[in-house]
């Protein structure tokens, strides 16, 4: 029988370094992530397809997306540079590196976990302060220019698939 995977093992991670050189600081205040892949539909009917009474479609461009709440640091904390880093891409509109881990952490040893790296934009989102609950903020995250890119991570490092 195959075990399902907990959510909670899984990870979500800014790179706080460089492209090149990265540094992967987790998102740790993140919490019911949930990835998106999606690909839009063409219509490709034409008068002869459309004899037969069917559509045709053709598939269409791809789009990645990660949403997640957010827990809002308590007032006097320092927020984890991982959130930081995604408030200061909302506020410049720049994009972030992230990096997702399934099953593990970035830095288990000798692992080879699947793991995306994207570059997103941050979407804005709402803050939440119930009365009886804490404070958060849903973000959104979409790929930016670039495909994401899949391979493993382990021993702190990514290493995209050949």
């Amino acid at each position: 029988m195959t075990l399902p995977l907990e959510g909670f093992k899984n990870a979500l991670y800014v790179n706080t370094g460089t492209y090149a050189v990265p540094v992967w600081t987790e998102i740790d205040l993140a919490r019911d992530v949930k990835f998106t892949k999606n690909k839009e539909q063409i219509d490709a009917t034409s008068r002869q397809s459309a004899r037969t009474g069917w559509k045709a479609s053709l598939g269409g461009l791809k789009d990645w997306a990660c949403e997640f709440e957010s827990l809002i640091p308590a007032a006097g904390e320092t927020p984890n540079p991982g959130f930081a880093a995604l408030v200061a891409a909302y506020n410049n509109n720049t994009t972030v590196d992230i990096l997702r881990v399934r099953g593990g952490l970035v830095t288990e040893v000798g692992g080879t976990l699947y793991a995306q790296r994207v570059e997103c934009h941050v979407l804005g989102g709402d803050e939440g302060e119930p009365l009886n609950d804490v404070a958060t903020l849903s973000v959104k995250l979409v790929n930016a220019s670039t495909a994401p890119v899949e391979g493993t991570a382990g021993d702190g490092d990514f290493t995209p698939n050949p």
